[in-house]
């Protein structure tokens, strides 16, 4: 019975600690930004982390430990075997969900290169809120592209900013904002470096 607790905490743990990063992957980042959810468990992603440890240790201490070795059963050690592999594949799963948001993190990061600009493009800077972690940078940039009149885009998650190369003389400003919040986050338009001439 200590087993199976153990087994199902740590997998419940660990999904539950890598939330913020694979709810909206699954339900689609305009639905997952609406509920709020995952990015509200970020926070306490340390201590999920933690608890999901614990209970893996529990679990395992529980299959491993030497006792009662005379008068063993074959079914007593079916059940053993059994239990062994249910353990180290809800650890493997849970190693796997807690490791998601970096694995998505590496997956996200973009080489730093120049934007693209032509004569008629224009750079708009965006400050991004609500950045958890590195893979939050993808659905931005994704929701940036997709904008009519965005020639390019790059999302720095250490410095929590995008910039935007723009090729329309029209002010896309709102519609910036709006795709950065429909990604589940919040942007400030900054205002144009002043270049010394």
């Amino acid at each position: 019975m200590k087993t199976a607790l153990s087994a199902v905490g740590a997998f419940l743990m660990a999904l539950a600690a890598s939330a913020c990063c694979w709810i909206p992957a699954l339900l689609g980042v305009g639905a997952a930004s609406s509920l709020g959810f995952s990015a509200n468990l970020a926070p306490y992603r340390p201590l999920l982390l933690g608890i999901t440890a614990a209970f893996l240790v529990v679990g395992f201490f529980t299959i491993y430990r030497q006792g009662g070795a005379c008068c063993v059963t074959d079914e007593a050690r079916r059940k053993r075997k059994l239990n062994i592999a249910v353990m180290w594949t809800v650890a493997v799963i849970s190693i796997g969900s807690a490791a998601y948001p970096n694995i998505a993190a590496l997956k996200a990061r973009q080489p730093s290169q120049p934007l693209s600009s032509t004569a008629s493009s224009r750079t708009v800077r965006l400050a991004l809120h609500g950045l958890d972690c590195e893979a939050c940078a993808a659905p931005i940039r994704e929701k940036l592209k997709a904008i009519p009149g965005v020639v390019d885009v790059n999302v720095d998650y250490s410095k929590k900013l995008a910039i935007v190369s723009v090729g329309t003389s029209q002010s896309l400003d709102s519609a910036l904002t709006q795709a950065v919040k429909e990604a589940g986050f919040t942007a400030t338009v900054e205002p144009p470096i002043q270049r010394i001439k």
